[in-house]
């Protein structure tokens, strides 16, 4: 641990909150908060979300971690958040380092700082972060007194290009590995005192779902990878995946945060994974297999929750919520319990299936929120390239029944620039938009309804079957945005299309190599903040620094991957295997879809028949637990990713 810098006193730092936006931010002191007696705890984190407090207060991971970290007595996890500019210029006037909200500790004086990254539009966040708390930025310049600087989340999924940044990844499900980590990490650094790569050796040989940049040496041949060579004796890591989600730790008490953040309400994950084989989705790649909770579960972590929040809305949150095999138990379970306390049931978006009709009604039993519908795309010819089986019709009847229940409003998310994607593909998304606005009238109304078609562009993601193909041109998205609103006749229906920079941005970082890290520390130098804020994406920034490192868009985001290219996640043992997504990709080139677990054959998609759940056998839900961890000799917890009969042993390098 590093030596402690000085802060502000009380009055200095009073003043400095006085002249910022928003102070409430950064002061701490929450209901729920948890504080312990610092020296009495064997390992210290700061948790931290790279974004500003109200975007990452109300984020169910880091709240999970949260919660699972401090049920330990010999563990304190904090929280801290990236400064808004105004924060960040303060500090540094000040000379003063950022520091975490429960005990207002500068961030180099912890043993641990852990980032949750969600999009790869934080990177840069993250720089500011380390920056403002006093830690080198580069992994290979921190000492063994500076605590080690960890990361996870969909956003690391390709972990290559902030690894010039960050000791170590966790791969997969957090709730037992961090604890395992903590424990190891409190036991083995006494015997590396003043050697950090002899910690982190050990610290990767005990916990396999680590990934230490270090220990792996990235060879490159022209704009591609040509391979990832391991130091001598270091094995692949491995995804850790929590199988008895029904029995998983889950946060109950919450903080209860100082300002309104953009999420006040309790959440509730009713499952995890999803098997609909989305080709287009790479948390349904990457989250598999499916696990579920169970109404009796669910109820009482609502019980629970309410008590200590008063929230008066419950989010039923998955990647696919109304999935949920007993979706429909769960939502008349929770309405019974509290429709008589105005508390409401919401889903952040729903899948369009056959039983759609039956949850918007149920949703409406309290209050009617608007109403979002994911259908992607509009026509059946792609639904087909993306593997998404829906029917219009399924989408029409459910519109026509929010509409006939109350519903003020819809939200329809779109995307753009699917592999094969045609005019008249484009032009039935303002059709479908429409179609469903005239539901309304349908449904006897009167007017048009209110339709907010959300159009993103699509971005090719790693571990997922469009993983090998080009991204779409800013002109291309610039001039199909233009066509989209040429299209729109009715105004009660709104075509909102994201801004291509952001988008351009972001999938060059989600395929990007090693070589990455140097230019997102020039963008940052440049300026570059907030790049998920539109209003804050600063273009100029990253172009600057692509043209200092000698990259162009050619060569990282326009160019096709061939099959046999080496992509900077394939040494990594992610669960989904390579072979399955280029089957998938070929399925996708001759629009075929692929049935999904609940109704066909296995896909082999590389988690292990043996492994998944058996979700056709769970329609009682007789079968919930699953096997959760399998303990060493030295009782320290791992997690099993093979045949969950044999003891777990890291795989050799591919």
């Amino acid at each position: 641990m590093a030596a402690t810098p000085p802060t502000l006193d009380d009055t200095a730092w009073g003043h400095l909150l006085r002249s910022v936006q928003m102070p409430g931010r950064y002061i701490g002191g929450e209901i729920n908060q948890i504080v312990k007696d610092c020296e009495r705890v064997d390992t210290r984190w700061a948790l931290i979300y790279p974004d500003v407090y109200e975007i990452g207060m109300p984020h169910q991971g880091l709240r999970i971690l949260y919660h699972c970290l401090n049920e330990h007595e010999d563990i304190w996890a904090e929280r801290c958040f990236t400064p808004w500019a105004d924060m960040e210029a303060a500090l540094r006037e000040h000379d003063t380092p950022l520091c975490t909200l429960e005990s207002q500790t500068p961030l180099c004086a912890l043993d641990v700082i852990g980032f949750t990254l969600q999009t790869e539009l934080n990177y840069t966040n993250l720089l500011t972060t380390l920056d403002l708390g006093g830690i080198p930025l580069l992994a290979k310049d921190r000492d063994a007194d500076a605590p080690l600087i960890v990361a996870g989340g969909a956003g690391v999924l390709n972990p290559e290009p902030v690894a010039d940044f960050i000791d170590l990844f966790f791969l997969g499900d957090g709730e037992e590995s961090v604890v395992a980590f903590s424990h190891a990490l409190a036991r083995l650094r006494k015997d590396f005192p003043q050697d950090r790569a002899g910690l982190l050796r050990a610290l990767v040989e005990e916990c396999p779902f680590l990934y230490a940049p270090r220990f792996w040496e990235p060879e490159f041949k022209g704009p591609a990878l040509a391979s990832m060579k391991p130091l001598d004796g270091v094995k692949t890591p491995r995804r850790a995946i929590v199988y008895d989600l029904e029995n998983a730790p889950y946060p109950t008490a919450p903080v209860l945060p100082s300002v309104r953040t953009i999420h006040d309400r309790i959440t509730i994950e009713i499952m995890r994974g999803c098997v609909e084989g989305c080709r287009f989705c790479q948390a349904g790649m990457e989250k598999r297999p499916q696990r579920f909770r169970s109404p009796e579960r669910i109820l009482e972590i609502a019980r629970a929750s309410y008590r200590n929040t008063g929230f008066n809305e419950i989010g039923l949150t998955s990647l696919s919520s109304s999935d949920h095999p007993q979706i429909l138990s769960i939502m008349d379970t929770l309405n019974r319990e509290f429709q008589s306390r105005r508390v409401s049931i919401a889903m952040p978006s729903l899948r369009v299936n056959d039983e759609i009709k039956s949850v918007v009604t149920r949703m409406a039993d309290v209050r009617k929120h608007g109403l979002t519908l994911a259908p992607e795309v509009a026509t059946d010819r792609l639904r087909n390239i993306i593997n998404k089986g829906i029917k219009d019709d399924d989408l029409y009847q459910g519109a026509h029944q929010a509409w006939k229940l109350g519903y003020t409003k819809m939200k329809l998310y779109f995307m753009m620039g699917i592999p094969s994607e045609t005019r008249e593909d484009l032009l039935g998304i303002v059709k479908m938009a429409e179609r469903v606005s005239f539901e309304r009238k349908n449904a006897g109304c009167g007017g048009l309804g209110q339709v907010k078609a959300a159009v993103s562009t699509f971005i090719p993601k790693a571990l997922t079957p469009f993983q090998w193909h080009a991204q779409r041109r800013p002109e291309w998205v610039k001039e199909t945005k233009k066509q989209l609103w040429d299209w729109q006749r009715l105004r009660a229906v709104k075509i909102q299309c994201h801004t291509s920079g952001e988008s351009l941005i972001e999938g060059y970082l989600s395929r990007a190599d090693r070589r990455a890290g140097a230019v997102i520390l020039s963008a940052w130098k440049a300026g570059a903040r907030f790049d998920a804020w539109s209003r804050e994406f600063r273009m100029e920034c990253w172009e600057e620094a692509w043209a200092e490192h000698g990259y162009t868009p050619e060569e990282t985001c326009y160019r096709a991957r061939p099959m046999s290219e080496v992509f900077p996640w394939d040494h990594l043992d992610l669960g989904v295997t390579r072979a399955y997504l280029e089957k998938e990709w070929q399925r996708a080139r001759d629009s075929v879809l692929t049935d999904h677990c609940q109704t066909g054959a296995c896909s082999t998609c590389g988690v292990g028949a043996s492994l998944c759940v058996d979700i056709k056998a769970l329609a009682g839900f007789e079968k919930y637990a699953r096997p959760k961890l399998i303990e060493r000799a030295n009782t320290n917890p791992l997690f099993a990713l093979g045949d969950p009969d044999n003891l777990l042993e890291p795989l050799e390098p591919r």
